[in-house]
């Protein structure tokens, strides 16, 4: 097993491709609708090497999560991939203090390289 990789974003399609992709890689994939549901995976215990976030979504936007995120000492280091269509992504990037960020679309071997040098493997704790 490469690590541990959660995947946030609302659009279904998007969502399970990144999953089918990832996993086929190695990774252990665990999917998240929004910010939200992705909170409760982190709070049960879910410790990924890397979040890939999406900004745009219901219940809870991608900033709204890596606020709360950044509240939490326990999760906080958790670096954050943003993936979003959204133009002004390199200041939203950098406001959030993501490892990195891809525009929607975006080139799946950059990101598959972006993955592997924040996921060492290993170490990854799963929630019971």
């Amino acid at each position: 097993m490469l690590g541990t990789i959660l995947v946030v974003e609302d659009d279904a399609d998007i969502r399970a491709a990144l999953s089918s992709i990832l996993g086929g890689e190695g990774y252990a994939v665990f999917c998240a609708n929004d910010g939200c549901e992705a909170l409760g995976l982190l709070r049960r215990g879910l410790r990924p090497d890397a979040i890939l976030l999406d900004l745009m979504m219901p219940v809870m936007s991608g900033p709204e999560f890596r606020a709360k995120q950044l509240e939490d000492p326990s999760l906080a280091r958790i670096p954050i991939v943003i993936l979003t269509a959204d133009s002004r992504i390199a200041d939203v990037a950098r406001a959030l203090g993501a490892a990195a960020s891809f525009a929607k679309p975006f080139e799946l071997s950059d990101l598959l390289t972006t993955v592997a040098r924040l996921s060492p493997g290993g170490g990854a704790t799963l929630p019971a």
